[in-house]
């Protein structure tokens, strides 16, 4: 592994009367130091209030991860023809979302083309282990799909048609599931919606919402149940009303779906805000919401109504928008950030520390790509990860299990000690699916070992 490499040193510039001085705490200016002047000060009054405000401040710079995959070849953690549960096949229709429980057990969840929840459980060591040793739960963990004779099945406005398990977060002795949940009139055959595998022009009769799903962690096995009687499970709804089958689009859902991981926010300096963030993504221009992807935050995940969507500020970022029930509640669209990088789901998103920056993962048409952040809201420009199709390789998330203790049970860092993984589906044929695992490397970092010293 390559040692650390040296921060860029921002020096930032302090007035007074006598001119300008310069400060530093530690490190050697390098050559690409930035400096950042002060604005001219138009009148002496000014002057002498700016120099008694001044402080000097010496900020550093990490470098923005590179991340590449290991040489060694993926590896394959579930394949649905020779690890059944007796005949029942276990497929892969979600992203693989991990945390550690009050017990030390390490849980792995899926939702299946049908909506049925599975996991995998173990200790850490069991899903790093080649062949893997964690175990497969062959009594599925959640029932997302709401029978055909339930009068649910054709009402979108209880946002309870169809439910896969996207996000996970475990505190206290529960773990809280974030779906996504669409009404789909395709599904059940609607009149007038659009045929399945037909090229007919019709709309597509699609609404989506996040609802909130739990299960106690008492016992190994999860059983997961709405967090409240629909359609007041909802976490976050869509901005408006179902407006009839004739007036959905013709590709692409009204309403917010598709959510990424939940991840804790972070101030400059690397320490935890006290908030925790979540990417939704809006899959059709309707109605005022733009295509693209929303941020939400909250101050507490076992809250469902705690969710705020961003107000579309990158220089004073707010989170005040409630996306309520819109048969009881006004809705706004959501801002959305940076429709020119994300133009399609934000699957997994993890904290790197030595850098002090986010990274993003999700995918092209032509690769799974990655790109870093500071704040969650100004992105780098994406690079590619791992070429491929969508067949060869879709819901990539990124999960290191060198994770689970010292604050992380939800698995949100990225600590590059040969434990970090790109999780990813293979669709090998038609009925025939696989979870594949490749290690993750940042090439210009050392080691980030967690640990009582390094935590959170």
């Amino acid at each position: 592994m390559m040692a650390s490499r040296p921060t860029k040193l921002l020096l930032v510039l302090s007035a007074s009367a006598a001119g300008i001085a310069f400060a530093a705490t530690s490190g050697t200016p390098l050559p690409q130091a930035k400096v950042r002047l002060p604005a001219a000060t138009a009148t002496p009054a000014a002057a002498s209030k700016t120099a008694a405000a001044a402080t000097t401040l010496a900020e550093t710079i990490p470098d923005a991860p590179v991340l590449a995959l290991a040489e060694d070849a993926a590896t394959t953690f579930h394949d649905s023809d020779t690890m059944k549960c007796g005949t029942q096949k276990v497929h892969i229709d979600s992203p693989a979302r991990a945390f550690k429980d009050q017990n030390g057990t390490v849980h792995l969840t899926v939702s299946d083309p049908n909506a049925a929840g599975w996991q995998w459980t173990g200790a850490n060591s069991d899903f790093t282990a080649e062949p893997k040793t964690a175990t497969l739960d062959c009594t599925s963990v959640m029932t997302g799909n709401v029978a055909a004779s339930n009068p649910l099945m054709n009402d979108p406005t209880k946002f309870d048609q169809k439910t896969w398990i996207q996000a996970v977060f475990f505190q206290g002795s529960t773990v809280y599931a974030y779906g996504h949940e669409d009404y789909y009139g395709t599904r059940t055959a609607e009149t007038g919606c659009h045929d399945a595998g037909t090229s007919d022009g019709l709309p597509q009769c699609w609404y989506a919402s996040i609802p909130l799903w739990t299960s106690s962690t008492s016992a190994t096995h999860l059983s997961f149940a709405r967090s409240a009687t629909a359609p007041d499970h909802g976490a976050i709804y869509p901005h408006v009303q179902y407006p009839g089958h004739s007036s959905t689009p013709t590709a692409g859902w009204i309403g917010y779906g598709a959510p990424s991981n939940i991840i804790r926010g972070r101030n400059p300096d690397g320490t935890a805000d006290g908030y925790y963030y979540i990417f939704a993504y809006a899959s059709a221009a309707y109605s005022g919401q733009s295509k693209g992807v929303c941020l939400f935050r909250s101050g507490d995940p076992t809250d469902r109504s705690s969710w705020r969507a961003w107000n579309g500020s990158t220089t004073t970022p707010g989170f005040t928008q409630t996306m309520g029930n819109p048969y009881s509640n006004t809705n706004s669209a959501c801002a959305v950030v940076q429709p020119g990088t994300f133009n399609t789901y934000v699957r997994s998103v993890v904290w790197h520390k030595p850098s002090r920056r986010y990274i993003a993962f999700f995918r092209s048409s032509a690769a799974v790509r990655y790109t870093t952040s500071t704040d969650l809201l100004t992105w780098s420009t994406p690079q590619n990860l791992l070429t491929s199709t969508t067949d060869q390789a879709n819901y990539p998330v990124a999960i290191d299990l060198d994770g689970g203790d010292y604050g992380d049970s939800n698995f949100d860092r990225l600590y590059s000690n040969g434990k970090s993984y790109l999780f990813y589906r293979v669709s090998v044929a038609s009925g025939h699916t696989q979870i594949a695992r490749k290690r993750i490397v940042v090439s210009n970092y050392s080691a980030d070992v967690p640990g009582p010293t390094n935590p959170d």
